[in-house]
Protein backbone atom coordinates (compact mmCIF):
# COMPACT_ATOMS: atom_id res chain seq x y z
CA UNK A 1 0.00 0.00 0.00
CA UNK A 2 1.20 3.53 -0.74
CA UNK A 3 0.12 6.92 0.55
CA UNK A 4 -1.01 9.99 -1.35
CA UNK A 5 -1.83 13.65 -0.78
CA UNK A 6 -4.02 15.95 -2.88
CA UNK A 7 -3.63 19.60 -3.79
CA UNK A 8 -6.93 20.72 -5.30
CA UNK A 9 -9.74 18.63 -3.81
CA UNK A 10 -12.34 19.58 -6.40
CA UNK A 11 -14.25 17.23 -8.68
CA UNK A 12 -11.19 15.59 -10.27
CA UNK A 13 -9.16 15.47 -7.07
CA UNK A 14 -12.05 13.75 -5.29
CA UNK A 15 -12.66 11.38 -8.21
CA UNK A 16 -9.06 10.13 -8.29
CA UNK A 17 -9.03 9.89 -4.49
CA UNK A 18 -12.12 7.67 -4.53
CA UNK A 19 -10.55 5.29 -7.05
CA UNK A 20 -7.31 5.14 -5.06
CA UNK A 21 -9.20 4.43 -1.84
CA UNK A 22 -10.99 1.52 -3.55
CA UNK A 23 -7.58 0.10 -4.45
CA UNK A 24 -6.17 0.32 -0.94
CA UNK A 25 -4.07 3.50 -1.13
CA UNK A 26 -4.25 5.83 1.87
CA UNK A 27 -5.02 9.56 1.71
CA UNK A 28 -2.93 11.39 4.31
CA UNK A 29 -3.34 15.09 3.47
CA UNK A 30 -5.57 17.49 1.52
CA UNK A 31 -4.76 21.06 0.50
CA UNK A 32 -7.47 23.32 -0.91
CA UNK A 33 -8.30 27.02 -0.53
CA UNK A 34 -12.00 26.13 -0.20
CA UNK A 35 -12.52 24.77 3.31
CA UNK A 36 -15.97 23.49 2.31
CA UNK A 37 -14.36 20.48 0.60
CA UNK A 38 -12.77 19.39 3.87
CA UNK A 39 -16.09 17.88 4.95
CA UNK A 40 -15.58 15.14 2.35
CA UNK A 41 -11.99 14.54 3.50
CA UNK A 42 -13.15 14.17 7.10
CA UNK A 43 -16.22 12.04 6.41
CA UNK A 44 -14.95 9.73 3.66
CA UNK A 45 -11.26 9.47 4.55
CA UNK A 46 -11.11 10.14 8.28
CA UNK A 47 -8.65 13.03 7.99
CA UNK A 48 -7.97 15.13 11.08
CA UNK A 49 -7.56 18.90 11.21
CA UNK A 50 -3.77 18.65 11.17
CA UNK A 51 -4.03 16.84 7.80
CA UNK A 52 -6.01 19.65 6.15
CA UNK A 53 -4.32 22.71 4.63
CA UNK A 54 -5.78 25.87 3.12
CA UNK A 55 -2.61 26.98 1.30
CA UNK A 56 0.27 25.24 -0.41
CA UNK A 57 2.93 27.04 1.64
CA UNK A 58 1.76 25.47 4.90
CA UNK A 59 1.32 22.10 3.18
CA UNK A 60 4.83 22.03 1.74
CA UNK A 61 6.30 23.35 4.99
CA UNK A 62 5.51 19.94 6.48
CA UNK A 63 7.93 18.29 4.06
CA UNK A 64 7.12 15.08 2.23
CA UNK A 65 3.94 13.57 3.70
CA UNK A 66 3.16 10.86 1.14
CA UNK A 67 4.52 8.81 -1.75
CA UNK A 68 2.31 10.41 -4.42
CA UNK A 69 1.03 13.96 -4.81
CA UNK A 70 -2.10 14.56 -6.89
CA UNK A 71 -2.06 18.06 -8.40
CA UNK A 72 -5.64 18.84 -9.41
CA UNK A 73 -5.67 22.60 -8.90
CA UNK A 74 -7.04 25.09 -11.41
CA UNK A 75 -5.23 25.02 -14.75
CA UNK A 76 -3.08 28.08 -14.07
CA UNK A 77 -1.91 26.72 -10.72
CA UNK A 78 -0.24 23.47 -11.80
CA UNK A 79 3.38 24.48 -12.11
CA UNK A 80 4.46 25.60 -8.65
CA UNK A 81 2.97 22.69 -6.65
CA UNK A 82 4.25 20.18 -9.20
CA UNK A 83 7.81 21.52 -9.13
CA UNK A 84 7.84 22.00 -5.36
CA UNK A 85 6.44 18.52 -4.85
CA UNK A 86 9.18 16.98 -6.97
CA UNK A 87 11.82 18.93 -5.05
CA UNK A 88 10.54 17.26 -1.88
CA UNK A 89 10.56 13.80 -3.46
CA UNK A 90 6.94 13.29 -4.47
CA UNK A 91 5.93 11.46 -7.61
CA UNK A 92 3.17 13.48 -9.29
CA UNK A 93 -0.24 12.61 -10.71
CA UNK A 94 -1.00 15.78 -12.69
CA UNK A 95 -4.43 16.74 -13.98
CA UNK A 96 -4.40 17.92 -17.57
CA UNK A 97 -3.42 20.29 -19.03
CA UNK A 98 0.18 20.05 -17.84
CA UNK A 99 0.31 23.87 -17.64
CA UNK A 100 -1.04 26.83 -19.58
CA UNK A 101 2.12 27.97 -21.39
CA UNK A 102 4.96 26.31 -23.28
CA UNK A 103 7.43 27.70 -20.77
CA UNK A 104 5.64 26.28 -17.73
CA UNK A 105 5.15 22.89 -19.39
CA UNK A 106 8.89 22.90 -19.99
CA UNK A 107 9.56 23.77 -16.34
CA UNK A 108 7.59 20.76 -15.13
CA UNK A 109 9.28 18.41 -17.61
CA UNK A 110 12.72 19.75 -16.66
CA UNK A 111 11.96 19.32 -12.95
CA UNK A 112 10.94 15.70 -13.53
CA UNK A 113 14.30 15.06 -15.18
CA UNK A 114 16.32 17.04 -12.62
CA UNK A 115 14.77 15.42 -9.54
CA UNK A 116 14.29 12.04 -11.22
CA UNK A 117 10.59 11.93 -10.35
CA UNK A 118 7.70 10.37 -12.21
CA UNK A 119 5.01 12.71 -13.54
CA UNK A 120 1.87 10.93 -14.75
CA UNK A 121 -0.45 13.21 -16.74
CA UNK A 122 -4.18 12.47 -16.52
CA UNK A 123 -4.70 11.89 -20.24
CA UNK A 124 -7.32 9.32 -19.34
CA UNK A 125 -8.52 8.67 -22.90
CA UNK A 126 -5.36 6.66 -23.56
CA UNK A 127 -6.66 4.19 -20.99
CA UNK A 128 -10.15 3.95 -22.47
CA UNK A 129 -10.89 0.51 -24.00
CA UNK A 130 -12.44 2.38 -26.95
CA UNK A 131 -9.17 4.02 -28.03
CA UNK A 132 -6.99 1.13 -26.88
CA UNK A 133 -8.91 -1.19 -29.19
CA UNK A 134 -8.46 1.21 -32.10
CA UNK A 135 -4.72 1.33 -31.38
CA UNK A 136 -4.61 -2.48 -31.21
CA UNK A 137 -6.34 -2.75 -34.59
CA UNK A 138 -3.99 -0.20 -36.16
CA UNK A 139 -0.91 -2.01 -34.90
CA UNK A 140 -1.93 -5.59 -35.59
CA UNK A 141 -5.02 -5.68 -37.76
CA UNK A 142 -3.36 -5.77 -41.17
CA UNK A 143 -4.65 -2.34 -42.17
CA UNK A 144 -1.34 -0.83 -43.22
CA UNK A 145 -0.37 2.68 -42.21
CA UNK A 146 -2.70 5.42 -41.00
CA UNK A 147 -3.41 7.85 -43.85
CA UNK A 148 -5.78 10.33 -42.20
CA UNK A 149 -7.92 10.66 -39.07
CA UNK A 150 -11.10 12.69 -38.60
CA UNK A 151 -11.93 13.22 -34.92
CA UNK A 152 -14.75 15.25 -33.35
CA UNK A 153 -15.12 16.47 -29.78
CA UNK A 154 -18.85 17.06 -29.38
CA UNK A 155 -18.94 19.10 -26.19
CA UNK A 156 -22.74 19.25 -25.91
CA UNK A 157 -24.64 22.53 -25.58
CA UNK A 158 -25.42 21.93 -21.89
CA UNK A 159 -21.87 20.85 -20.95
CA UNK A 160 -20.43 23.83 -22.77
CA UNK A 161 -22.80 26.20 -20.97
CA UNK A 162 -21.98 24.66 -17.59
CA UNK A 163 -18.18 24.51 -17.88
CA UNK A 164 -17.17 27.02 -20.54
CA UNK A 165 -19.77 29.80 -20.27
CA UNK A 166 -20.74 29.84 -16.59
CA UNK A 167 -18.01 27.65 -15.16
CA UNK A 168 -14.32 27.45 -14.31
CA UNK A 169 -13.04 27.25 -17.91
CA UNK A 170 -15.06 30.13 -19.40
CA UNK A 171 -12.34 32.77 -19.42
CA UNK A 172 -8.88 32.45 -20.96
CA UNK A 173 -7.20 34.80 -18.49
CA UNK A 174 -8.59 32.88 -15.50
CA UNK A 175 -8.03 29.40 -16.98
CA UNK A 176 -6.65 28.87 -20.48
CA UNK A 177 -7.77 28.73 -24.10
CA UNK A 178 -10.47 26.25 -25.06
CA UNK A 179 -8.39 23.89 -27.19
CA UNK A 180 -5.88 23.27 -24.41
CA UNK A 181 -8.50 23.00 -21.66
CA UNK A 182 -10.86 20.64 -23.50
CA UNK A 183 -8.94 19.01 -26.32
CA UNK A 184 -5.42 18.26 -25.12
CA UNK A 185 -7.09 14.85 -24.50
CA UNK A 186 -8.03 14.60 -28.15
CA UNK A 187 -4.75 15.87 -29.55
CA UNK A 188 -3.00 13.31 -27.36
CA UNK A 189 -5.20 10.54 -28.77
CA UNK A 190 -4.31 11.55 -32.33
CA UNK A 191 -0.60 11.34 -31.49
CA UNK A 192 -1.22 8.00 -29.75
CA UNK A 193 -3.05 6.49 -32.74
CA UNK A 194 -0.92 7.93 -35.54
CA UNK A 195 2.33 7.08 -33.76
CA UNK A 196 4.31 10.12 -34.84
CA UNK A 197 4.86 13.73 -33.88
CA UNK A 198 2.97 16.55 -35.56
CA UNK A 199 5.08 18.83 -37.77
CA UNK A 200 2.62 21.56 -38.85
CA UNK A 201 -0.83 22.81 -37.91
CA UNK A 202 -3.53 25.21 -39.07
CA UNK A 203 -6.60 26.25 -37.09
CA UNK A 204 -9.70 28.46 -37.22
CA UNK A 205 -12.52 29.15 -34.77
CA UNK A 206 -14.24 31.79 -32.66
CA UNK A 207 -16.88 32.57 -30.05
CA UNK A 208 -19.99 32.95 -32.17
CA UNK A 209 -23.05 32.46 -29.95
CA UNK A 210 -22.61 32.83 -26.19
CA UNK A 211 -22.24 36.58 -25.78
CA UNK A 212 -24.50 39.56 -24.89
CA UNK A 213 -27.22 40.28 -27.41
CA UNK A 214 -27.11 36.95 -29.21
CA UNK A 215 -30.01 36.41 -28.91
CA UNK A 216 -31.48 39.33 -27.03
CA UNK A 217 -31.21 38.22 -23.43
CA UNK A 218 -34.08 38.48 -21.01
CA UNK A 219 -32.19 39.06 -17.72
CA UNK A 220 -28.78 38.71 -16.13
CA UNK A 221 -29.93 35.67 -14.13
CA UNK A 222 -32.19 32.78 -15.10
CA UNK A 223 -34.39 33.24 -12.03
CA UNK A 224 -35.19 36.80 -13.18
CA UNK A 225 -35.97 35.78 -16.75
CA UNK A 226 -39.43 35.23 -18.21
CA UNK A 227 -38.07 32.85 -20.88
CA UNK A 228 -38.48 29.65 -18.89
CA UNK A 229 -38.39 27.50 -22.04
CA UNK A 230 -34.76 28.51 -22.72
CA UNK A 231 -32.61 25.36 -23.13
CA UNK A 232 -30.03 26.94 -20.82
CA UNK A 233 -32.46 27.61 -17.95
CA UNK A 234 -30.35 26.95 -14.86
CA UNK A 235 -33.10 25.65 -12.57
CA UNK A 236 -34.42 23.23 -15.16
CA UNK A 237 -30.93 21.95 -16.01
CA UNK A 238 -29.60 21.44 -12.48
CA UNK A 239 -32.78 19.84 -11.18
CA UNK A 240 -32.51 17.33 -14.03
CA UNK A 241 -28.74 16.91 -13.55
CA UNK A 242 -28.01 17.25 -9.81
CA UNK A 243 -24.52 15.74 -10.07
CA UNK A 244 -23.46 18.86 -11.97
CA UNK A 245 -24.29 21.14 -9.05
CA UNK A 246 -21.01 22.75 -8.00
CA UNK A 247 -20.93 22.02 -4.28
CA UNK A 248 -18.66 19.56 -2.41
CA UNK A 249 -21.59 17.37 -1.32
CA UNK A 250 -25.31 17.52 -2.09
CA UNK A 251 -27.68 16.79 0.80
CA UNK A 252 -29.58 13.51 0.50
CA UNK A 253 -32.70 14.99 2.05
CA UNK A 254 -34.22 18.16 0.69
CA UNK A 255 -32.05 17.98 -2.43
CA UNK A 256 -34.60 19.60 -4.75
CA UNK A 257 -35.15 22.50 -2.35
CA UNK A 258 -31.38 22.94 -1.99
CA UNK A 259 -30.90 23.13 -5.79
CA UNK A 260 -33.79 25.59 -6.22
CA UNK A 261 -32.21 27.81 -3.59
CA UNK A 262 -28.74 27.43 -5.15
CA UNK A 263 -29.85 28.57 -8.62
CA UNK A 264 -31.63 31.60 -7.15
CA UNK A 265 -28.51 33.23 -5.71
CA UNK A 266 -26.89 36.15 -7.51
CA UNK A 267 -23.48 35.24 -6.09
CA UNK A 268 -23.74 31.85 -7.82
CA UNK A 269 -22.10 32.05 -11.30
CA UNK A 270 -24.12 29.02 -12.43
CA UNK A 271 -27.33 31.03 -12.04
CA UNK A 272 -26.28 33.50 -14.74
CA UNK A 273 -27.82 33.88 -18.17
CA UNK A 274 -25.48 32.29 -20.72
CA UNK A 275 -25.66 35.53 -22.73
CA UNK A 276 -24.55 37.65 -19.75
CA UNK A 277 -21.34 36.00 -18.58
CA UNK A 278 -17.67 37.00 -18.75
CA UNK A 279 -16.76 34.07 -21.02
CA UNK A 280 -14.38 34.57 -23.93
CA UNK A 281 -13.26 31.08 -25.02
CA UNK A 282 -14.27 29.83 -28.48
CA UNK A 283 -17.42 27.77 -28.92
CA UNK A 284 -16.21 26.07 -32.11
CA UNK A 285 -12.80 25.39 -33.64
CA UNK A 286 -11.18 23.20 -36.28
CA UNK A 287 -7.57 22.03 -36.38
CA UNK A 288 -5.76 20.52 -39.38
CA UNK A 289 -2.52 18.63 -38.70
CA UNK A 290 0.37 17.23 -40.73
CA UNK A 291 2.41 14.48 -39.04
CA UNK A 292 6.05 13.59 -39.57
CA UNK A 293 5.17 10.16 -41.01
CA UNK A 294 2.96 11.71 -43.72
CA UNK A 295 -0.39 11.13 -42.01
CA UNK A 296 -2.89 13.97 -41.65
CA UNK A 297 -5.60 14.59 -39.09
CA UNK A 298 -8.57 16.89 -38.62
CA UNK A 299 -10.07 17.78 -35.24
CA UNK A 300 -13.44 19.49 -34.82
CA UNK A 301 -14.39 21.00 -31.47
CA UNK A 302 -17.99 22.19 -31.18
CA UNK A 303 -20.42 23.26 -28.48
CA UNK A 304 -23.37 22.83 -30.82
CA UNK A 305 -24.39 19.22 -30.27
CA UNK A 306 -27.14 17.64 -28.20
CA UNK A 307 -24.93 15.09 -26.48
CA UNK A 308 -21.41 15.09 -25.05
CA UNK A 309 -19.34 12.46 -26.87
CA UNK A 310 -16.44 11.80 -29.20
CA UNK A 311 -16.47 10.13 -32.58
CA UNK A 312 -13.59 9.17 -34.82
CA UNK A 313 -12.84 7.84 -38.30
CA UNK A 314 -9.40 6.37 -38.99
CA UNK A 315 -8.64 5.85 -42.68
CA UNK A 316 -5.79 3.43 -43.33
CA UNK A 317 -4.15 2.01 -46.45
CA UNK A 318 -6.23 -1.17 -46.34
CA UNK A 319 -9.36 -0.27 -44.40
CA UNK A 320 -11.36 2.04 -42.16
CA UNK A 321 -12.05 2.05 -38.42
CA UNK A 322 -14.97 4.18 -37.20
CA UNK A 323 -16.31 4.66 -33.71
CA UNK A 324 -18.82 6.67 -31.70
CA UNK A 325 -18.43 6.67 -27.93
CA UNK A 326 -22.20 7.01 -27.46
CA UNK A 327 -22.99 3.56 -28.84
CA UNK A 328 -19.73 2.05 -27.50
CA UNK A 329 -19.05 0.23 -30.74
CA UNK A 330 -16.42 0.21 -33.47
CA UNK A 331 -17.20 -0.39 -37.14
CA UNK A 332 -14.25 -2.06 -38.81
CA UNK A 333 -13.95 -2.46 -42.57
CA UNK A 334 -11.07 -4.22 -44.29
CA UNK A 335 -11.32 -3.37 -47.96
CA UNK A 336 -12.89 -6.24 -49.90
CA UNK A 337 -14.35 -7.86 -46.77
CA UNK A 338 -17.57 -7.65 -44.77
CA UNK A 339 -17.83 -4.95 -42.12
CA UNK A 340 -17.22 -6.10 -38.54
CA UNK A 341 -18.89 -4.59 -35.46
CA UNK A 342 -16.91 -4.66 -32.20
CA UNK A 343 -19.08 -4.09 -29.13
CA UNK A 344 -17.20 -2.50 -26.22
CA UNK A 345 -20.21 -1.87 -23.97
CA UNK A 346 -18.97 -4.09 -21.15
CA UNK A 347 -15.72 -2.10 -20.88
CA UNK A 348 -17.30 1.35 -20.43
CA UNK A 349 -17.56 2.45 -16.80
CA UNK A 350 -17.23 6.24 -16.53
CA UNK A 351 -17.48 9.53 -18.44
CA UNK A 352 -14.16 8.86 -20.15
CA UNK A 353 -15.12 5.43 -21.41
CA UNK A 354 -13.50 3.55 -18.54
CA UNK A 355 -10.32 5.62 -18.76
CA UNK A 356 -10.45 7.16 -15.27
CA UNK A 357 -10.40 3.84 -13.44
CA UNK A 358 -7.74 2.34 -15.69
CA UNK A 359 -5.51 5.38 -15.25
CA UNK A 360 -5.61 4.79 -11.50
CA UNK A 361 -4.88 1.09 -12.04
CA UNK A 362 -1.77 2.18 -13.95
CA UNK A 363 -0.79 4.58 -11.15
CA UNK A 364 -1.10 1.79 -8.58
CA UNK A 365 1.03 -0.58 -10.64
CA UNK A 366 3.75 2.05 -10.94
CA UNK A 367 3.67 3.13 -7.30
CA UNK A 368 3.74 -0.49 -6.13
CA UNK A 369 6.68 -1.36 -8.37
CA UNK A 370 4.79 -3.69 -10.73
CA UNK A 371 5.34 -1.40 -13.72
CA UNK A 372 8.16 0.98 -14.53
CA UNK A 373 6.76 3.51 -17.00
CA UNK A 374 3.39 5.22 -17.40
CA UNK A 375 1.57 5.38 -20.73
CA UNK A 376 0.94 9.08 -20.04
CA UNK A 377 4.30 10.21 -18.70
CA UNK A 378 5.29 13.86 -18.96
CA UNK A 379 7.46 13.00 -21.96
CA UNK A 380 4.65 11.24 -23.81
CA UNK A 381 2.19 14.02 -23.02
CA UNK A 382 4.19 17.06 -24.13
CA UNK A 383 3.51 16.60 -27.85
CA UNK A 384 -0.24 17.21 -27.52
CA UNK A 385 0.42 20.47 -25.70
CA UNK A 386 2.89 21.63 -28.34
CA UNK A 387 0.20 21.03 -30.97
CA UNK A 388 -2.35 22.98 -28.92
CA UNK A 389 -0.09 26.01 -28.47
CA UNK A 390 0.78 26.07 -32.19
CA UNK A 391 -2.89 25.64 -33.18
CA UNK A 392 -3.98 28.54 -30.97
CA UNK A 393 -1.26 30.71 -32.48
CA UNK A 394 -2.58 29.75 -35.91
CA UNK A 395 -6.20 30.49 -34.96
CA UNK A 396 -5.29 33.94 -33.69
CA UNK A 397 -3.39 34.67 -36.91
CA UNK A 398 -6.31 33.76 -39.17
CA UNK A 399 -5.42 30.14 -39.84
CA UNK A 400 -1.77 30.52 -40.88
CA UNK A 401 0.18 27.27 -40.97
CA UNK A 402 2.45 27.02 -37.93
CA UNK A 403 5.29 24.64 -37.22
CA UNK A 404 4.89 22.54 -34.09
Amino acid sequence: MFTYAVIGFGARGRKYSAYLKERGAKLVAVCDCDEAVFSVARKDYGLKEEQLFTDSASFFAKGKLADLLIVATTDRAHTEPSVRGMQLGYDILLEKPIATSKEECGRIEAAAQKYRRRVIVCHVLRYSPFFRKIRELIEGGGFGKVVTVNHTENVGYWHFAHSFVRGNWRNEEESTFMLLAKCCHDLDILVYLIGANCSAVSSMGELSWFYPGNPEKGADFCFECAKKDCPYNAEKFYLANPLWVKVPALPEEGREEFIRSWVNRKENPYARCVYACDNDVVDHQIVNMQFENGATAHLTLTAFTKDFYRNIKVCLEKGVIEGDMRDKKLRVCRFGQEEEIIDLSDAFSDAHGGGDARLIDDVCEIMEGRKKFSDTSIGASMQSHKIAFAAEESRKSGGEVKKV
